[in-house]
C-alpha cells in the first residue's frame, strides 16, 4: 500500500538521480530496513540540480521483520516485469513534481555544496519520519493540526464493524513537525545509526538539522517529509499527511482520500490475516511486479466495495467518482519494478468492479465474507487487466 499506497516511488517523483518508483503504494519484504526503504525515495527526490556524485544515503538501519505493503515507494528491478501496457503521466505527476522541486529549491537555498548535509536532510530525514511513524511518535492524531483526527477514528471503527475486525488494527499518523524534535533525531541517530556515531558526529549533524529547519520554509515542512502510507503485518497501518496533501492538490476531496487510503490499507491487512490461506494465481507478497500488482489491485477492489457498500461508507455517486479518480491517479508506469501497482487505468478498474460487486447486490444490506470478495476479486482479475474502462471519470 507502501498504502507502504508505492509511491514515494513515484511518491511519484521522477526518476532523476537513479534509475530506481508512489504510489504505488506497496511492496513487500520479509526483512525491511528504513535505509533501503528510504534510498530510493530520496533519490529520487533529487533532482538534477544536484550532481549525481552527490547520491543521497542513509545511514540509519531500523530492521523491520515481517511483511510490510508499501504504498509509496519501490525500486526498479529489470527481472521479471510486468508486460507494458496502456499508461501515462496523471494530475498527481504534476503534484508531486512541484513539491519535489520545492523541497529541491529549498534545500539548495541553505546549501554549503557538501555531502553531509545531503545525506542528513534529502536521506536522513525520510527514514527518520518512518522510525517515528512505526515505533509511534507523534502517531495519534491525523492532519498537521489534528483536523482530521476525529474523521479517522470514525472511519477506523466503520471498517473494525464492516469487516468484523474489532480492535485489531493500529492506525498511526505521520507528521512533518516530528523532524523539528530534535530530542527524537537524536534519539534516533544514538540507536539506529548503522555504523555508530560519535558524540562529535551526532552534534554536527542535528546543528545541520537546526539550520536547515530555520533556514528554508520548506525543510521539514515539504508534504513529501510525511507522506507514507503503509501496512505492517503486525497490524499496523501508516498514514501521512502529505500523502494527504498531494492528493487533495490533484482536487479531491481531502476525507474522500483518508477514506480511501485507510480501506486500502485495510485491505491489506486482511490480506495479512489471511496469508497462508487465500490462494492466488501467483505466490502473494513474492515482491516481483505481477505480484504487487496483484495484491495492490486486490486492496483497491476490497476499497471500492467498502465505500460504496450501504453498510459501509456508502458513498454516492460523485463520492464515488473522486476515489475511482484517486486510485486513477495513484496507478505507475513502473512495470519493471517490484513495486508496480498497476497502471492508472487498471487501479481504476479494480477500485470500479469492486463498487460494482457491492452495487450490484441483491441484498443490498448483506456484507459479503472476506472470503467471498476474495473470490469475487480472482473472478475479476482478468477483467481488470483487460479492461476497456475509458479514464471519463479521472477528470
Amino acid at each position: 500500500m507502501r498504502l507502504i499506497m508505492k509511491t514515494i516511488s513515484k511518491k511519484i517523483l521522477p526518476m532523476a538521480m537513479v534509475a530506481s518508483l508512489m504510489l504505488a503504494s506497496c511492496s513487500t519484504e520479509d526483512n525491511f530496513a528504513v535505509e533501503e526503504a528510504v534510498e530510493t525515495d530520496v533519490a529520487i527526490k533529487a533532482s538534477t540540480k544536484l550532481s549525481t556524485s552527490f547520491n543521497p544515503s542513509s545511514r540509519l538501519n531500523f530492521d523491520y521483520s515481517g511483511l510490510m505493503a508499501k504504498d509509496f515507494e519501490a525500486k526498479l528491478n529489470l527481472a521479471d516485469a510486468v508486460a507494458p501496457s496502456e499508461c501515462g503521466d496523471t494530475p498527481f505527476n504534476e503534484v508531486a513534481n512541484f513539491y519535489n522541486n520545492l523541497l529541491i529549491d529549498g534545500f539548495i537555498s541553505a546549501w554549503d555544496g557538501t555531502q553531509l548535509p545531503i545525506d542528513v536532510i534529502l536521506g536522513d530525514y525520510f527514514a527518520i519520519n518512518q522510525i517515528a511513524a512505526i515505533l509511534g511518535k507523534n502517531t495519534d492524531y491525523f492532519g498537521a493540526n489534528g483536523e482530521y483526527t476525529n474523521y479517522v477514528k470514525k472511519r477506523v471503527r466503520s471498517l473494525e464493524k464492516f469487516w468484523s475486525m474489532p480492535g485489531l488494527i493500529t492506525v498511526n499518523g505521520q507528521h512533518t513537525e516530528t523532524l523539528l524534535d530534535m530530542d527524537f533525531m537524536r534519539f534516533v541517530y544514538e540507536n539506529f545509526s548503522d555504523p555508530a556515531l560519535s558524540e562529535e558526529e551526532i552534534v554536527e549533524i542535528l546543528a545541520i538539522a537546526e539550520t536547515f529547519n530555520a533556514a528554508s520554509d520548506q525543510i521539514p515542512e515539504n508534504p513529501f517529509y510525511a507522506s507514507d502510507g503503509f501496512a505492517t503485518f503486525d497490524r499496523t497501518i501508516v498514514v501521512g499527511d502529505g500523502i494527504i496533501t498531494l492528493l487533495e492538490d490533484t482536487g479531491i476531496d481531502p476525507k474522500v482520500v483518508w477514506s480511501s487510503i485507510l480501506a486500502h490499507e485495510w485491505g491489506h491487512q486482511m490480506q495479512f490475516l489471511n496469508f497462508g490461506t487465500w490462494q492466488y494465481p501467483l505466490p502473494a507478497f513474492s515482491n516481483t511486479p505481477e505480484s504487487t500488482r496483484m495484491t495492490e489491485l486486490e486492496a483497491d477492489f476490497i476499497t471500492g466495495y467498502y465505500l460504496t457498500h450501504k453498510r459501509g461508507a456508502t458513498y454516492n455517486w460523485k463520492r464515488v467518482e473522486d476515489f475511482l479518480t484517486a486510485f486513477f491517479n495513484i496507478g505507475d508506469c513502473g512495470f519493471e519494478s517490484p513495486g508496480h501497482h498497476g497502471t492508472p487505468l487498471e487501479r481504476l478498474a479494480a477500485a470500479r468492479a469492486g463498487y460494482d460487486l457491492a452495487n450490484g447486490a441483491q441484498k443490498k444490506g448483506k456484507i459479503l465474507s472476506q472470503q467471498a470478495v476474495h473470490d469475487a476479486f480472482l473472478t475479476a482479475l482478468d477483467g481488470i487487466l483487460n479492461s476497456p474502462l475509458s479514464v471519463e471519470v479521472a477528470r
